[in-house]
């Protein structure tokens, strides 16, 4: 994967590791400073894919399973997602991306130059097509490119997949060899995640929702993946009470966004309408339990995690016998 947000980050770059976590001062043994008074380095761009798909009356998403003996986020359920690449916003990418002006980088991405904008879009794709096999592209007339038939095209994009993780092509070229447009327009914005400023990597993360199409199978790499599968947001939030995954507290806090929708659709309809809020957590810590304070939260600007039961407004997350819940 080009630009890996999973091979450059450390444990903490969006949230935190929680299997194993002992008894004492957590934030400690995790190596995370829980304060804010730090000198903050500048995050890099990243984009997260939730690929989702119906299934009877519930809403599935693809997740995978990092490789255990990856030094970073090893065994954490995650999403598809990575950094962005210098390429992903270059001019030649705007060529091929579907419905794009530069004109609405702003009010598509929330980014006014058109460039980083693009970057973002472009690279939700790459990395939703690396890491899942999911091909977020359109051929002649608009339809799906399809990654099922057994033609020379979808044998040449298939084989070509570990080629683009390698860095030897890029989409871009990728898209123009074969004669595609990038779906970029299919990306329903869905949250923004920016690393905690006390964290010594950082990522300012854009995170979309697409409907994965039917006419491809989503699969993992097999390489940074061991396994990858369609679940329900409440089957992964089972499992993660249950301590049979891992997750990270942004993919907890997706997955129960997702909760509320019967379909695709729905799902892709409420994204598109509701406003993007700039999530940047705040590291702290109360009677030795470690807290990630929200905006919105009564102690996010003071960032020392009150008494929570006092009738404020409170919008955290506590790490509890190494699990992420709320007060």
């Amino acid at each position: 994967m080009t630009g890996s947000l999973i091979r450059e980050a450390s444990p903490h770059v969006l949230g935190l590791r929680t299997r194993g976590v002992a008894s004492g001062p957590p934030f400690r043994e995790q190596g995370v400073e829980a304060t804010n008074l730090v000198m903050a380095v500048a995050p890099r761009d990243a984009s997260t894919v939730l690929p989702l798909r119906d299934s009877g009356s519930a809403v599935e998403v693809f997740m995978l399973k990092r490789d255990s003996r990856l030094g970073f986020f090893g065994g954490v359920h995650v999403f598809p997602g990575g950094a962005v690449d210098e390429a992903d916003g270059a001019p030649a990418a705007a060529e091929m991306m579907t419905g794009w002006d530069d004109s609405l980088a702003d009010s598509l991405v929330g980014v006014a130059e058109p460039a980083r904008a693009r970057g973002f879009l472009v690279a939700a794709v790459r990395e939703l097509f690396e890491e899942a096999g999911i091909l977020l592209a359109r051929g002649d007339g608009g339809a799906w490119v399809d990654l099922e038939e057994q033609s020379p095209r979808a044998r040449r994009l298939v084989a070509a997949r570990p080629r683009l993780a390698g860095g030897e092509v890029s989409l871009a070229e990728l898209m123009g060899a074969e004669g595609l447009t990038l779906a970029t327009d299919s990306l329903a914005p869905f949250a923004h995640w920016i690393t905690p400023e006390s964290q010594k990597k950082r990522f300012d993360t854009r995170f979309f929702l697409a409907r994965a199409p039917s006419c491809q199978s989503a699969e993992h790499d097999n390489t940074e993946s061991t396994e990858g599968a369609w679940t329900s947001a409440a089957a992964a939030i089972e499992r993660y009470r249950a301590r049979e995954i891992e997750l990270l507290p942004p993919t907890l806090i997706s997955l129960e966004r997702v909760l509320p929708y019967a379909s695709v659709e729905e799902a892709l309809e409420g994204a598109r309408g509701e406003p993007v809020v700039t999530v940047m957590p705040r590291i702290a810590s109360r009677d030795d339990t470690l807290t990630m304070l929200y905006p919105g939260d009564a102690d996010y600007e003071s960032g020392e995690a009150g008494d929570p039961a006092d009738g404020r407004t409170i919008d955290r997350l506590l790490l509890r016998d190494g699990l992420w819940e709320r007060p």
